[in-house]
């Protein structure tokens, strides 16, 4: 028999949580963004040209920056 509080993992939580919330929110600004961005775009880097999707080269160009930042963010 137990007389203490409940173990918060007992009861799952009903309805949204703010975490939850965020990410259909940003989700949603994800998807309007790539609709907007839909046009092709060519990338000149020396002597290499890209054609590509505006949204395909923005999402790879934060892709590239996020690992620059974990890896420099790492320490030894």
């Amino acid at each position: 028999m137990r007389t203490g509080p409940e173990p918060a993992t007992a009861h799952p939580q009903h309805g949204m949580s703010p975490r939850r919330i965020l990410a259909l929110v940003v989700a949603a600004l994800t998807l309007i963004f790539i609709v907007q961005n839909r046009d092709t775009v060519q990338i000149q880097f020396f002597t290499l040209t890209v054609t590509a999707a505006l949204w395909l080269i923005l999402v790879i160009m934060v892709a590239v920056g996020v690992l620059i930042g974990v890896l420099v963010g790492r320490r030894s």
